[in-house]
């Protein structure tokens, strides 16, 4: 049985986009793994995977064969200036809904229609589905272009994970002029809602290193919260469940329980 969605009030949703301009940061391990643990905590949460390869649908068991055709193409529905709500599917998950990566994403014209004429209507109709929820978490590809900065234009804020290996600054400085153009050209309410170190092996002085390096430049705009290396992340997405519900005492899924503390702490700061 599905369950019913939320009806919260528009003034408690938070729009959080994970992003990064580099690929195998955690983007996706993310995305539903802070997601699911939102949930957990009772707060009525939706995952929006805007990435047309869909591993944050497949991350909590909702995969190409479960959407059936007519609920899977939401962008000319968009532009046509109907509600995205319909396309919202449940997940076995208590208080986690997903709306699922679709074939749309990969059409050039579709998403260049959409940055040149129908940014305004999506931003209402994403702004309006997130009305029924706490929080909505938008997983996008590996870049700040594209559906990345659609996905930026509608959002609050932006997390941005910080792989604890070589070249982490260097990501870093790619990506935050992209964001801060977004922020003055597209969308003046975006800020930082925090950087997350990731893939931290505690046996290598490069992970201290990256870790420390960070936070001195960064300083409390970085989360507390610090996501090991475990291989258990990796099993969970491929057997379609967030960490948690895969390997509940693994330091993986404990990791982003806390983190989702931290983003309970901060969402409407």
């Amino acid at each position: 049985m599905e369950q019913s969605r939320p009806e919260t009030p528009a003034s408690l949703a938070s729009i959080l986009t994970i992003a990064s301009q580099k690929g195998g940061v955690g983007k996706t391990t993310t995305a539903v793994n802070l997601a699911a643990s939102l949930s957990l905590a009772g707060l009525p949460t939706l995952l929006f995977d805007f990435d047309p390869q869909g591993n944050a649908s497949s991350g909590v068991g909702v995969t190409g064969a479960g959407v059936s055709a007519r609920r899977r193409d939401y962008l000319s529905v968009s532009l046509q200036g109907k509600s995205l709500a319909p396309f919202v599917q449940s997940t076995l998950l208590e208080n986690l809904w997903v709306l699922p990566a679709c074939g749309e994403l990969s059409r050039l014209d579709l998403i260049q229609e959409l940055h040149e004429q129908g940014f305004g209507q999506f931003r209402r109709q994403v702004r309006d589905l997130a009305s029924r929820f706490h929080f909505v978490l938008i997983d996008c590809p590996p870049s700040l272009a594209g559906l990345p900065s659609i996905a930026l234009g509608v959002s609050d804020r932006v997390l941005i994970p910080v792989q604890c290996e070589y070249y982490a600054m260097e990501g870093l400085s790619q990506s935050l002029p992209v964001i801060h153009k977004i922020e003055e050209s597209n969308n003046k309410d975006l800020t930082i809602g925090g950087f997350l170190m990731t893939m931290f092996s505690e046996e290598l002085e490069l992970s201290h290193e990256v870790a420390r390096e960070v936070r001195s430049y960064f300083g409390d705009a970085v989360f507390r919260t610090i996501v090991p290396r475990d291989v258990v992340l990796a099993e969970a997405a491929s057997h379609g469940l967030p960490a948690f519900h895969y390997a509940p005492l693994s330091r993986g899924a404990w990791s982003y329980v806390e983190l989702a503390k931290e983003v309970m702490e901060n969402a409407w700061t």
